[in-house]
């Protein structure tokens, strides 16, 4: 049995359009849909959003809306002579990002969500930025905002959370220098002990009694 044609509606005022491509998918774009549900087979499922040491996302959200980051670096001037300035130097700043994202749900899980956010600003734990193409490690919850408009809904939170990179801070150890005076002192032998006020070179204090 032949397929039966599309009418022919003409473009005319009045008349509506026909979306036929919203019906039928042409042959790229079953090409597209296969491709996708192929690559989060292999791949998984790409994962946007704040996580912890585990793996565990930190915050509970329904749709991921994007990520603002941000990575410089600062550049040392100095003032000199006649007015001008010379710069010698260029330093590595930590990072910066907001994450955006929407949650709907009821009063129970929006007001726990807040109390997630207000929880996390006053946290000094340290999570991982998770994009599909790269992770920042060793960020920090530093402030959060969010909005509700007639546009989204009043059931609907649009959150912003911002973090920043903490650097962390190396411990110096001088056990092994190359100068002997340069070490820690260390303790191989035996070691002589005085009662207070009895060390070697110093006097002898004796108690005086006055009637």
């Amino acid at each position: 049995m032949p397929l039966i044609p599309f009418p022919n509606v003409p473009q005319s005022p009045g008349v509506p359009a026909v979306l036929r491509d919203l019906t039928i998918p042409s042959v790229s774009e079953l090409a597209n849909l296969g491709l996708g549900a192929l690559t989060a087979l292999v791949f998984g499922v790409p994962r946007w959003g704040l996580y912890d040491q585990d793996g565990q996302p930190v915050v509970q959200f329904d749709t991921f809306l994007g990520i603002r980051f941000r990575d410089g670096s600062r550049i040392s001037s100095f003032p000199v002579e006649q007015g001008t300035f010379s710069s010698f130097n260029k330093v590595d700043t930590p990072y910066d990002a907001a994450l955006r994202f929407a949650h709907s749900g009821d009063m129970a899980s929006r007001a726990a969500l807040l109390d997630k956010l207000k929880e996390l600003k006053s946290s000094v734990a340290l999570f991982s930025v998770v994009t599909p193409e790269k992770s920042y490690p060793f960020a920090n919850v530093v402030a959060y905002a969010y909005e509700r408009s007639p546009r989204t809904g009043p059931s609907q939170l649009i959150v912003e959370l911002y973090v920043e990179e903490v650097r962390q801070t190396a411990v110096a150890d001088f056990g092994a220098t190359a100068e002997p005076d340069g070490a820690n002192e260390q303790s191989n032998g035996q070691v002589q002990t005085f009662p207070l006020g009895s060390e070697p070179g110093e006097p002898l204090i004796l108690s005086t009694e006055f009637q």
